[in-house]
């Protein structure tokens, strides 16, 4: 029954392979280190989306997050939800794909 869950949770999700493909994904939004420190993992798939803000930094004017950000603390929360977010890059597999966020929708606030 899990199983049949997850496969139709992946076949759900859009496989975004072209430059402008666009989909809802579900999946975790998280900050992390390095580089690419914005990201979704795509839940069910193991792909992992970056999000390219133009003047990369939370609380900036393209930070589409930082409304959340007095409920949500950075490299130590998780917001879940949907995404529609647009591929900047072909899709390769086992590499991060570089996306666009269009918009975000049933966002849950995960504190750990």
């Amino acid at each position: 029954m899990i199983l049949l869950a997850a496969l139709a949770l992946t076949s759900g999700q859009p496989r975004l392979a072209n430059v402008g493909d666009c989909g809802w994904v579900h999946g975790h939004y998280v900050v992390a280190n390095g580089s690419r420190i914005h990201r979704i993992f795509v839940l069910g798939t193991g792909h992992a989306l970056s999000l390219d803000f133009p003047d990369e930094g939370e609380g900036t004017a393209s930070d589409p997050f930082r409304h959340l950000y007095d409920r949500f603390t950075p490299f130590k929360d998780e917001i879940y939800g949907d995404f529609y977010v647009c591929a900047r890059e072909p899709r390769v597999q086992g590499s991060m794909q570089s996306v666009h966020l269009r918009k975000m929708k049933n966002l849950r606030i995960v504190h750990f």
